[in-house]
């Protein structure tokens, strides 16, 4: 069992808003990025491409964060706070390539925008509707991804089964809006994501997968 999802629903995730939900879910996803990219450069065959893609990534979340944290104070009624000099100094950080400094900040900053989960009880019937939209929405890029590209499409079974649970909780909300390549909105609800955790998460999305 999931820890995220053996809990009830607090009052304080159900009235979590949409600008504080993406500000959270964001902010796990540059740290993530962030433990991908020192992982690579760890490796010893590793790919100039792949640590392009990866830092462009990091550089583009870093941008649009300054708007995503005001906003999820102004949803959440909270006095207005400049967020310039810490997002100046995230960028002189990723400039600098000091990268854990970086993710030090990043934690600092989620404890003021932290992201929650509500809960849905694991069940056969979520996981066999997971499936169905694995096929429909995942499978076509993930189960078979390049290889070597700047923003590689990763095989959602491996990458579920070796990131923490709020990390994929924050990529499926924000991950599956598409690129211009995909171009697509979100499909997913809360109960979807769910769903997909479990499964990837299980022996039968491996199963599945060969």
């Amino acid at each position: 069992m999931l820890i995220w999802l053996v809990s009830t629903i607090s009052p304080a995730v159900a009235a979590q808003g949409e600008h504080g939900r993406r500000a959270g879910a964001e902010l796990q996803v540059l740290a993530g990025d962030i433990r991908t990219l020192l992982r690579e450069e760890a490796r010893a065959d590793k790919n100039a491409v792949v640590l392009k893609g990866l830092v462009d990534r990091i550089r583009g979340g870093l941008s649009a964060a300054d708007i995503l944290l005001r906003l999820a104070d102004q949803e959440a009624d909270r006095a207005p706070v400049s967020y310039i000099e810490p997002l100046q100094k995230a960028h002189e950080y990723a400039d600098q390539q000091h990268w854990n400094h970086l993710l030090a900040l990043l934690a600092s900053l989620s404890k003021q925008f932290p992201l929650r989960q509500p809960f849905f009880p694991d069940s056969a019937e979520l996981r066999e509707s997971a499936h169905k939209l694995h096929i429909s929405y995942c499978a076509g890029c993930h189960d078979t991804p390049a290889q070597g590209v700047e923003r590689p499409a990763y095989n959602l079974h491996q990458q579920a089964s070796s990131i923490t649970v709020i990390e994929f909780y924050a990529r499926m909300l924000v991950g599956v809006r598409g690129d211009r390549v995909t171009g697509i909105d979100n499909p997913l609800s809360d109960a979807d994501i769910a769903g997909l955790i479990y499964f990837y998460r299980s022996e039968e999305a491996a199963i599945d997968k060969n």
